[in-house]
């Protein structure tokens, strides 16, 4: 698993978001389809282990430029944090984010996974997901 990396990237909504209390995770969506951009439209939770990529999105609200935000995959059934990555918010707002996570070179191993989400100051989201 040590191969695997994540690829994001931040997309803006049309139209700013009125300014909020705090930044929070409002949704995560994982699929093995995106669109163009790396959006992820349906959110599904069971993958194949042949599966050569899992395409993520986040949606945040209330975001303040330049805050962090921490991405962590998890393998749960060995209790292995298998990646962990950390970027800053590119403007404020509602903002898109997108990433992949690549097939590993051996295939997805098995099991539960979970995908955890973070901005500085303490939102945190989390999705779990299987690869059978």
């Amino acid at each position: 698993m040590a191969a695997l990396a994540v690829m994001f990237t931040a997309i803006l909504a049309a139209a700013p978001a009125p300014l909020q209390a705090a930044s929070q995770v409002a949704e995560i969506m994982l699929s093995d389809q995106a669109d163009a951009k790396g959006v992820v439209a349906q959110h599904q939770s069971k993958f194949s282990t042949s599966v050569g990529e899992i395409f993520g999105t986040a949606l945040i609200a209330g975001a303040k430029k330049g805050q962090a935000v921490t991405t962590e995959l998890f393998y749960v059934t060995r209790n292995l944090s298998i990646l962990s990555s950390t970027d800053d918010l590119p403007n404020d707002g509602e903002v898109t984010l997108t990433f992949a996570f690549p097939k590993p070179d051996k295939g997805w191993p098995p099991g539960n996974y979970k995908l955890v989400i973070s901005i500085a100051g303490g939102a945190t989201k989390t999705v779990t997901f299987q690869v059978k």
